[in-house]
């Protein structure tokens, strides 16, 4: 074993916890292809970094003993691989053949079962919803006053984990709340996985420890006939599987509207990759698949009948995200001043995209697409503010930032 060069899985995050004292880090596939959840030390977090499948373990241990006082031995280094892998974090052949198996269980399953009960959230109901009723008391009252009585036709609102998000969530699903239970909910969902589609639907109903959200069945078929020319909405499903974005909202929808709440849960292709062409938020705005599904959703919000919801964050900084400098004092300055001014441009979907490109996206908004859809779907709605928020990581020097906006 000493001659392999195991590869760490790029979809692999980790995040700081604190336990007798010490530093930990809980590591997660983001893309949610595993459900496995790993504590290492930190010296294990070392190990894993290093694991870029060109280097052996024995040269990884030789590396490491120079930077590590005491030394690292190849035992260790081999822990920490056996460890990664049976949690299914490396690349190779227990992935895939792991990755194939599940991706032909959620074909044949009539529900898209929860993927993170008992990791990002309480698995146990009374558990689970005495927690968001905690951050729903705790939220900050909104940065701006409400202007007018028309209720929100849609909402920005974070995908970050509960923890780290509590302010934004609590922000948003306050207001939520406090107004009538609308026929179904659309969500656009961020994909933190690639697409070829600009939008991938899933028809199956959500299951959650809150019970099991349906489909507005009807609306799909509406989104399914609009979209038809220009794309298939069905093609891509499986990144539904493993895709975090939509599932906490959907906890959050079924605690404050009960179980019943129809969903129509989409994830949007990333842009991002786009907006360094010339003219790319212009030619994004005529875009025939985005226009075709936002004009949809927006009959459905002009209706009355539906809430559109942007599951999106903001801003990634710090060494990890590729920054030079870690993520604190004048670069979160920078990053706020760039993120009100992209938030203050981003109900006009095109106006919103020049923001980014003009920034060249030096800051990895990696919500744009969420929210490029809900203005192309809202053109003209009053924005509100009610709140913009920086999640900071300081055992990791990084940043993810985020914000509750009610489009009215």
């Amino acid at each position: 074993m000493l001659d392999a060069a195991p590869k760490l899985r790029q979809e692999i995050d980790a995040a700081p916890a604190r336990r007798d004292g010490e530093t930990f880090y809980i590591l997660h596939d983001r893309s949610g292809a595993s459900p496995s959840r790993l504590l290492l030390s930190t010296l294990g977090l070392l190990i894993a970094g290093r694991l870029d499948g060109a280097s052996s373990i024995l040269e990884i241990s030789d590396d490491l003993s120079r930077e590590v006082p005491g030394g690292v031995g190849c035992r260790e280094v081999e822990a920490v691989v056996r460890a990664l892998d049976e949690a299914l974090f490396l690349a190779g052949a227990r992935f895939q053949d792991f990755a194939a198996q599940a991706e032909r269980d959620f074909l044949a399953s009539p529900n898209r079962p929860s993927g993170l009960a008992g990791s990002a959230y309480p698995e146990n109901p009374l558990r689970l919803a005495g927690a968001l009723d905690a951050i729903l008391a705790a939220a900050p009252a909104p940065e701006e006053p409400a202007a007018g009585n028309r209720p929100p036709r849609g909402m920005l609102v974070p995908h970050l984990d509960y923890p780290r998000g509590a302010p934004g969530y609590g922000q948003a699903y306050r207001l939520l709340a406090g107004l009538p239970k609308p026929r179904a909910v659309a969500i656009i969902g961020t994909s933190h996985v690639p697409l070829r589609e600009r939008f991938t639907v899933c028809d199956k109903p959500f299951e959650t420890p809150l019970g099991r959200a349906g489909i507005d069945r009807d609306l799909v078929e509406r989104l399914r006939k609009a979209a038809s020319p220009h794309g298939d909405l069905d093609r891509e499903v499986l990144a539904h599987r493993g895709e975090h974005s939509v599932e906490l909202q959907v906890v959050w929808l079924q605690h404050i509207y009960g179980e019943g709440i129809a969903i129509v849960p989409l994830l949007a292709a990333p842009v991002n990759e786009c907006l360094g062409e010339a003219g790319a938020p212009a030619k994004m705005a005529r875009d025939p698949a985005f226009r075709a599904v936002a004009a949809c959703l927006g009959e459905a919000a002009d209706a009355g009948e539906t809430l559109i919801l942007a599951s999106a964050d903001l801003s990634h900084v710090g060494p990890r995200f590729g920054d030079s400098g870690e993520a604190a004092g004048r670069l979160l300055a920078e990053v706020e001043e760039a993120d009100r001014k992209y938030l203050g441009a981003a109900a006009d979907a095109g106006k919103g995209l020049a923001c980014l490109a003009g920034l060249g996206d030096r800051h990895r908004v990696c919500g744009s697409a969420s929210i490029f859809a809900l203005g192309l779907a809202l053109p003209g709605a009053r924005t509100r503010l009610l709140g913009y928020h920086q999640a900071v990581t300081p055992e990791l020097s990084e940043a993810v930032t985020y914000a509750a906006m009610a489009f009215a």
